[in-house]
C-alpha cells in the first residue's frame, strides 16, 4: 500500500489567519493542490479534468477505460505524460474504432470537468459472477486500514480516496480531490499493472453513485465498499449487476445494500 502524500504535487503550505472569536492568529496551513489534466487520444482532446497533479498515467488509463475508448492496457501504444503542461497524450491501436468511442464521449460529455455521471445511457454493465466472500471481522478491519490509509487526507481534509483490497487487506491506496479520479487511478493502476479486478474489493471513503459504481461493474469487481451513502441508482445496477454494495461502512457496522450473501460471519 503507497499513500505518498509528501509529494510535492500533491499539497502545499499556505498562510492562513485563523479566526477565533476576537483573536486572529498567522499560521501556516497545508492544502492540497489542484490542477487541470487534458487526455488526448490520437491527437483529439477528450476530456480535461480538474484533479490532484499526481499519477496521471494511471489517471488517464483508468478513465479511458471507464469511458470505454479502450478496453485493456493493452490498446495503449504510446502514452506521454507532460506534466509542465497539464497533458497526457495517449495512442491508441484500433484508431478507427477509437475514433467512434471518443466521437460518442465528446457528444455526451461536452468537455466537462467531470461533474457529469458516468455513461448510464449506453450502459454496457457485465453481470459479476464472482464467488468472492469476506467475513465481516475481515471487511471491518480492512476499511480500518482504509481509514488510517491517507496522509494527504489527514493533512489537508481535501482529497477522496480509493484503495483496492482483497480478504487479507489493501493492495494498494490512491487519492485525489475527485471521487471519480480516485477510482479511476485504482482501476488504471490496476489494468497497467496486470491486477485482476474480478476478485477484488474497491473501498471509497466518498459517495456511491451510480457513475461510480458502475466503473467497478465494467472490470468486473464483486465488491464496493465505502464509508458514505450510495444512491438509489446505484443500489439498483449492483443488485442487477451481482455486485455487493456496502455503504456507512464505519467503525464495527456497515449497511449491505445488495448480494449480502459475499459477507460471511
Amino acid at each position: 500500500m503507497s499513500d505518498d502524500a509528501s509529494s510535492p504535487f500533491k499539497a502545499e503550505t499556505v498562510e492562513i489567519v485563523k479566526v477565533l472569536g476576537n483573536r486572529r492568529v498567522r499560521r501556516k496551513d497545508v492544502v492540497v493542490r489542484e490542477a487541470i489534466c487534458t487526455i488526448a487520444v490520437n491527437g483529439t482532446r477528450v476530456a480535461s479534468l480538474a484533479c490532484t497533479p499526481s499519477d496521471l498515467e494511471s489517471l488517464a488509463v483508468g478513465f479511458l477505460l471507464s469511458e470505454g475508448v479502450i478496453d485493456s492496457y493493452a490498446d495503449v501504444l504510446n502514452l506521454l505524460v507532460k506534466e509542465a503542461e497539464g497533458i497526457v497524450e495517449v495512442e491508441t491501436g484500433d484508431k478507427i474504432e477509437s475514433s467512434d468511442r471518443i466521437a460518442a464521449i465528446i457528444s455526451r460529455r461536452g468537455l466537462t470537468d467531470r461533474s457529469a455521471e458516468g455513461p448510464l445511457g449506453s450502459l454496457r454493465a457485465r453481470e459479476v459472477t464472482s464467488k468472492l466472500t469476506v467475513s465481516a471481522s475481515s471487511l471491518v478491519a480492512i476499511v480500518k486500514d482504509f481509514q488510517n490509509a491517507s496522509e494527504l487526507f489527514r493533512s489537508t481534509g481535501g482529497v477522496h480516496s480509493a484503495a483496492i483490497g482483497e480478504q487479507d487487506g489493501i493492495i494498494f491506496f490512491k487519492d485525489d480531490i475527485g471521487r471519480h479520479n480516485a477510482v479511476d487511478k485504482a482501476l488504471g493502476t490496476c489494468s497497467i499493472k496486470g491486477i485482476s479486478t474480478q476478485d477484488k474489493i474497491l473501498l471509497l471513503t466518498g459517495r456511491v453513485s451510480s457513475g461510480v459504481l458502475l466503473k467497478a461493474v465494467l472490470r468486473g469487481m464483486p465488491m464496493l465498499v465505502s464509508q458514505s451513502a450510495p444512491t438509489h441508482l446505484a443500489i439498483r445496477l449492483a443488485s442487477e449487476s451481482g455486485m455487493t454494495l456496502v455503504g456507512f461502512a464505519r467503525g464495527e457496522g456497515m449497511n449491505v445494500y445488495s448480494h449480502e450473501w459475499r459477507i460471511g460471519t
